[in-house]
């Protein structure tokens, strides 16, 4: 059996290359695949600007009684946000708001809350700041030519407000993968359906499906396959025409029943592999004509697994994510494990109110309500019992959705 690093560089190694670029406005760029580094074209922010109300001085013009306060002084200008640059008086001090430009002379900025106004207009500090105080400088945030962001990653909605800030109105991006996702089964019914003897609801169709969208993908439902090899083979050759990647749960194994394995070697070719994790040991990846399938386990929690920890990890790839790869931290296990798997085993978990890692009591690959409750996945490295205390590596669903 591959471990499942084997298995997740294996995938990385066979991803394409990202697809095609467009350029999409801002508002339709999140979630999407930044294809060609950004760097700022001015400096940010552009001039210096008062991080605060209050008021612009000159530090050489304030001088402190033996109370503390300065020596009062008249106000020579007021200036708000979006006023043009000015030049503070001499001896004087000028009335300033938040995100205006600092005058020039100015080299400091006293908050209002410290500053007294007296009755014949001028105005009194009761301490002298230091030099630079309450001002923004100019490129503080970002210099001329600096990076702003790199390629390959995906746009959070604070990136697009950068991009905006450096006066992006569009950017350039990938184009979504296209996925086809299936199911398989002669004993699945769709949600609605009837339930006769012996038969189940569909479950991980719209799952997988929910999955591939949260990646930023093209989604394209194309039902339950039958048990027949015929149907099967003559709709996965359909689905590669018009998608880069074929998903499917079940059928990969090696009964009678499972063609999926059959119709793929028959129209491409396939590699079959046994991946030494708990739940999801069966696992396919393989080719039919230029669109990339993968094979997982028919059981739900199994299919979850085997999305979460290969599935993705290649989808991102392939969607131009230049670090594809589940990240996660160390935590204290809150639970004990004393009879470990020969494989890797990952348990559905949560982290709990002590900030360490807790465990659903239902761990069984057929019951999708352990993924429902849970927040992430512990890994249960194999033939390691677990004591509470020790040190587990946890992954976090969000870590692991998008």
């Amino acid at each position: 059996m591959k471990s499942l690093d084997d298995a997740l560089w294996a995938l990385i190694e066979r991803a394409p290359s990202p697809p095609a670029v467009e350029s999409v406005a801002l508002g339709q760029a999140l979630g999407r695949v930044l294809a060609e580094s950004v760097a700022a074209p001015f400096d940010v922010p552009a001039f210096d600007n008062s991080q605060m109300d209050g008021y612009a001085v000159r530090l050489a013009d304030l001088q402190a009684d033996a109370s503390g306060n300065t020596s009062p002084l008249p106000i020579g200008a007021r200036i708000a946000a979006g006023d043009p640059l000015t030049t503070l008086p001499p001896e004087s001090v000028a009335r300033i708001f938040t995100g205006a430009p600092i005058p020039a002379g100015a080299d400091a900025v006293i908050m209002q809350e410290q500053a007294a106004l007296q009755p014949d207009g001028r105005v009194v500090f009761s301490a002298i700041p230091p030099l630079g105080e309450n001002i923004r400088p100019r490129g503080g945030d970002l210099a001329t030519g600096q990076t702003v962001l790199s390629a390959g990653i995906r746009l959070s909605a604070a990136d697009l407000g950068l991009l905006a800030s450096v006066g992006h109105p569009a950017v350039r991006v990938y184009k979504p993968l296209r996925v086809a996702v299936f199911s398989s089964g002669n004993e699945l019914r769709q949600p609605g359906q009837a339930l006769g003897s012996g038969q189940i609801y569909d479950s991980n169709r719209p799952m997988v499906m929910g999955l591939v969208a949260g990646l930023g993908c093209e989604v394209s439902d194309l039902g339950c396959l039958p048990d027949r090899f015929e149907v099967t083979r003559d709709a996965l050759a359909a689905a590669a025409q018009d998608h880069d990647i074929i998903l499917t749960c079940g059928g990969v194994s090696v009964g009678e029943e499972d063609h999926i394995k059959a119709a793929v070697q028959d129209q491409g070719e396939l590699d079959l592999w046994k991946v030494a994790i708990k739940p999801g040991r069966p696992f396919a990846h393989g080719r039919i004509g230029q669109a990339h399938f993968m094979g997982m386990p028919g059981n739900p929690v199994s299919a979850w697994v085997t999305f979460v920890l290969l599935v993705r990890p290649f989808v991102l790839k392939a969607s131009g994510l230049a670090d594809p790869m589940p990240e996660a931290v160390w935590l204290q296990a809150g639970f004990d494990w004393p009879k470990p798997d020969s494989r890797q085993e990952f348990l559905r978990a949560w982290i709990d109110d002590e900030g360490r890692v807790g465990i659903h009591a239902k761990q069984n690959s057929q019951l999708l309500s352990s993924v429902s409750g849970s927040r992430g996945l512990v890994e249960i490295p194999a033939k390691t019992p677990i004591q509470k205390g020790d040190q587990v590596r946890y992954f976090g669903y969000p870590g692991l959705l998008t």
